[in-house]
């Protein structure tokens, strides 16, 4: 049974609005006030809302106003004796769904409320549909990525990516290339949604196929650029890193595309990996290589490497601040323990800045530590 709430001061149009619609089956909520109206209306979400325009202590223009505002998303009809243009104008322009001058024929009024709801419930049905097909492909999207940290010998591994909307575009992987040598990728779509969803999926294909062929971690960036850069739209464009670990010789080579800095940590202390490089992009072209400049780092046992996208230093908190790279480089500086222990850590440190401000980027998060030379997790 539909719900309809009918705000409306003048009690006989009350009982002849309230009487004609339980007729028809509604079930019927009336007030008279606007601020009650108001409370009642967030209390007990109707499905409809028959409006007054003059209403003791809030009139339904501002009514109506504040209810779009909070996204009410039931229909909301306005009555009002008064009829010239400027007032239907001004209510239909603070959202108001449809407009009633009084006296009105209350024939119209319940077809109109029928045309009304059948349009609602066609609409819920269609957001439903698509709910449901984000839901799968948010699904899809996270068992392509790693769903838990593999097993390499002498380094320790974690990661996550938490998409801002369903589906991400950010993108991280774990590539095996041999006994010794392992490989991450971690990415960033511009934009988000679906769009960038599908330039993850075809990224990730570009990496696996390079997986055999990769000599080191700039080859598998130049193969990005090559094989994804002439697909993306002109105003898209990636950033990734990629990190090759060679735990048997103790080394990590480390190439970057536009990406946020590398950090790892070493005792106490927190350096940046002087990688660097362009984007990847349709208008990059050959410039690509001869700007990327990948970087070595000789391993220690104890060398923590942290991973990201910029969904973490462009968090905002309730007052608008960003995270930050300062306080990102403090964070990461106190983090110890295992990879998974910080990656909890971080994006725990990151949620509790955050607040109650929605999430408005992908966050990814990937740490890499060595354990030591041949030695298992």
């Amino acid at each position: 049974m539909k719900t309809i709430l009918v705000v409306e001061d003048d009690p006989a149009v009350q009982r002849g609005i309230r009487e004609n619609l339980e007729h028809e089956r509604f079930r019927v909520l009336v007030e008279r006030d606007g601020a009650r109206a108001l409370q009642r209306a967030r209390r007990e979400p109707p499905d409809l809302m028959i409006l007054d325009v003059m209403l003791p202590s809030m009139n339904g223009f501002d009514l109506c106003a504040r209810l779009k505002e909070e996204g009410f998303p039931a229909p909301i009809f306005m009555l009002t004796g008064l009829a010239d243009e400027q007032s239907r104008l001004k209510g239909l322009g603070l959202g108001a769904d449809d407009y009633l001058s009084k006296p009105f024929s209350i024939r119209e009024l319940l077809l109109r409320v029928r045309n009304s709801l059948d349009r609602s419930d066609r609409s819920l049905g269609k957001a439903r549909a698509l709910e449901q097909e984000l839901r799968k492909a948010r699904e899809i999207q996270h068992n392509a990525l790693p769903v838990r940290s593999p097993r390499v010998r002498g380094l320790d591994v974690s990661g996550t990516m938490i998409p801002a909307t369903h589906v991400g575009g950010d993108y991280f992987d774990y590539l095996l290339l041999g006994p010794d040598r392992f490989a991450i990728v971690v990415a960033d779509v511009s934009g988000k949604g679906m769009p960038a969803a599908l330039y993850v999926h075809k990224m990730q294909g570009v990496v696996h196929a390079s997986r055999s062929a990769a000599s080191g971690a700039a080859d598998i960036l130049f193969r990005l650029q090559e094989h994804l850069g002439s697909s993306l739209e002109a105003d898209s464009f990636v950033t990734a890193v990629v990190a090759v670990f060679d735990v048997k010789h103790r080394n990590a080579d480390i190439a970057s595309a536009g990406h946020p800095p590398v950090f790892f940590k070493r005792g106490n202390r927190l350096y940046e990996v002087p990688a660097g490089g362009m984007i990847i992009g349709q208008a990059i072209g050959t410039l690509f290589p001869e700007l990327l400049k990948p970087a070595q780092v000789h391993l220690e046992p104890g060398d923590t490497f942290f991973f990201y996208s910029d969904g973490i230093p462009e968090a905002m908190n309730p007052r608008q601040e960003e995270f930050g790279f300062d306080r990102l480089k403090r964070m990461l500086a106190g983090v110890h323990g295992t990879s998974r222990g910080a990656v909890r850590q971080c994006l725990k440190d990151v949620g509790a800045f955050s607040g109650d401000e929605p999430q408005s980027d992908d966050i990814t998060f990937v740490t890499v530590k060595m354990t030591g030379k041949g030695s298992d997790r």
